[in-house]
């Protein structure tokens, strides 16, 4: 029965949840703690406050101020807990404001493959010694209908013949993408010529991004500005799609700058949620349903800063970020262009196969059953800004002379670390780990007063094998697009892999820590996401993932949440998608 539904966080996982909600009759709060740069957000082309600058993201404009009002701690395994700190400061930090991560993805939305939802039941899949694999609840054919209906929502394109003729495991959409795929990046061209030379299997991104007009929005304009930016006509939306649709039920409001501390509850049910308003005021709101949607760290954390039952302290624990792995090319006698167009618009998924060539053997040598890499997107490379600094840093190392001037000016021109450079990267399997965590943090607090969420991460040896076999790849293929240099290096470091950016894990993959399943004494959240031991708190974001995938995860978290809603709702069937 309908009654007054509070739903923390406005991304893909609350979105979805507050428009199906709306749907049911539900009166429905989206309390954010993020600001809303959006005008109008029942209209398909609201206005924004985003634009092509690449000074907001380097000045907290939809990041959370994590150097003083909101840090993170980070510890390895190893670490003494009553130490200090590897990394205070940004760890694995998502976009805080309406819309969440997808305001500024780059709308990547690949399927999770049949295997990630059986990882555990799979002959020659496990168990893995060290990992803590359990299977889903769910298995991918329950799931397709609702990755269907969240691709039209949300407007991907692709190439589906492409998909099928390549796909390994039954994993890619039956019926056409809402769109045809854009005009291809020239560097992913490129590097998908010279995969093919070596017998891989690149195909068009999927991604939700308009190739065409779509559900009210225009064709993308291949401004070139997408991974780390907000779309300023919104040919790409995520999280603000389903959002505008709640909205338009006339029964959802959101509202922003609003940080919830607390869910308050007895006897097996949420009462109220205690917040601070916009102007810092504590208030409560009673509620009849609570929904957690506040990326994995967050709802982690807040379900630990309330208290909610967990009898079996599973809460925070087998968190994952994904294995990232780096690879440039620097072309020489060309300029590459890859800060042009989308994204990176080709990828392959060869390495995601845990039968790839090869990849049972080093998996036998290391130990371990089976060994996987992830995806691979194909023609990153960096900003100008980013350029600039990174030159800067060098000339620092190199000279004693302040890092301006000529010297400075030909390095720019020359562009070798932007225009000249082919960037792919690959998405590895991160195994689930119960020391793998988030917990609260004892001694740092955030700027209302609050432990910070403490994220303690060690790579399993799963992920460091997969590294050391992949990287020859990955160079091959820029050695076949016919780089004249190359390098290739973790995302992350590790104690065998140092790099410069530090310890802490650092993509926006976050998922686990309140896992999905249907035993209590293993798992969190039952089937459709509700918490064990309450009847009225549900979980919506990447937090209920028991496995990581090799894939970016946001579609699979938006279908996972559809599917969820749909039952604990009460509207029992998929909306029609017009």
């Amino acid at each position: 029965m309908a009654g007054r539904a509070i739903v923390i966080g406005s991304g893909p996982g609350g979105s979805i949840a507050a428009w199906i909600l709306g749907l049911a009759g539900w009166t429905v709060t989206i309390l954010e703690k993020g600001p809303n740069y959006f005008g109008d957000l029942t209209s398909a082309t609201p206005s924004t406050q985003f634009s092509n600058d690449e000074l907001k993201e380097l000045r907290f404009f939809d990041q959370p101020d994590w150097e003083q009002a909101e840090p993170r701690t980070y510890y390895r395994q190893s670490d003494d807990p009553s130490g200090s700190p590897r990394v205070t400061g940004f760890v694995n930090q998502l976009p805080t404001n309406v819309g969440g991560g997808t305001v500024h993805w780059d709308a990547k939305t690949p399927r999770f493959w049949d295997i990630d939802f059986k990882k555990k039941s799979t002959p020659g899949l496990g168990p893995v010694p060290g990992a803590d694999i359990q299977d889903w609840p769910v298995a991918y054919t329950e799931l397709a209908p609702y990755f269907d209906a969240v691709e039209q929502l949300i407007g991907v394109q692709g190439d589906l013949a492409a998909l099928q003729s390549t796909s390994t495991y039954s994993h890619h959409p039956q019926s056409a993408f809402a769109m045809p795929p854009g005009p291809g990046e020239y560097g992913s061209l490129k590097a998908s010529a010279a995969a093919r030379t070596l017998g891989l299997h690149p195909f068009p991104t999927p991604m939700a991004i308009n190739s065409t007009q779509h559900d009210g929005r225009p064709a993308c304009n291949n401004c070139g500005f997408c991974s780390g930016y907000g779309c300023p006509i919104h040919a790409r939306v995520g999280a603000l799609a389903p959002l505008r649709r709640a909205l338009q039920t006339g029964r959802v409001q959101v509202r922003a700058n609003t940080f919830v501390s607390r869910v308050n509850w007895s006897n097996r049910n949420a009462t109220n949620v205690t917040f601070l308003d916009p102007n810092g005021k504590q208030s409560t709101q009673g509620c009849d349903l609570v929904v957690l949607a506040a990326s994995a760290v967050e709802t982690s954390r807040l379900a630990l800063l309330s208290g909610l039952p967990d009898p079996h302290g599973l809460m925070g624990r087998d968190v994952m970020f994904h294995w990232f792995t780096d690879a440039i090319g620097v072309f020489l006698g060309e300029r590459i262009h890859a800060n042009r167009g989308r994204s990176t618009t080709h990828d392959l998924e060869d390495f995601a196969d845990p039968d790839y060539p090869g990849a049972r053997a080093a998996a036998a040598a290391n130990g371990l059953p089976y060994m996987r890499g992830g995806i691979l997107e194909m023609g990153g490379t960096q900003d100008v800004i980013a350029e600039g600094l990174t030159y800067q840093s060098l000339l620092q190392m190199l000279t004693p002379e302040k890092p301006f001037g000529v010297q400075f000016k030909q390095l720019m021109r020359a562009s070798l670390l932007r225009d000249r450079l082919l960037g792919i990267q690959m998405i590895g399997e991160d195994l689930p780990q119960p020391d793998n965590r988030v917990t609260l943090d004892p001694r740092v607090k955030d700027i209302n007063g609050l432990p910070v969420a403490r994220v303690t991460y060690s790579p399993h040896r799963h992920e460091q094998a997969a590294q050391r076999f992949y990287m020859p790849q990955l160079i091959g293929i820029l050695k076949a697009a016919g780089a004249d240099l190359t390098a290739a290096v973790p995302a992350t470091s590790t104690p065998d892999f140092p790099v410069a950016q530090g310890d802490a894990p650092s993509g926006a993959h976050t998922m686990g820590g309140m896992r999905t399943g249907a035993d209590p004494t293993i798992s969190v959240c039952d089937p459709i996401g509700r918490i064990h031991d309450l009847d009225n708190v549900f979980v919506t974001d990447a937090s209920l993932f028991p496995t990581s995938g090799a894939v970016n995860p946001t579609l699979t978290l938006m279908a996972l949440a559809l599917r969820n809603a749909v039952a604990f709702s009460g509207l029992g069937t998929i909306p029609p998608i017009t």
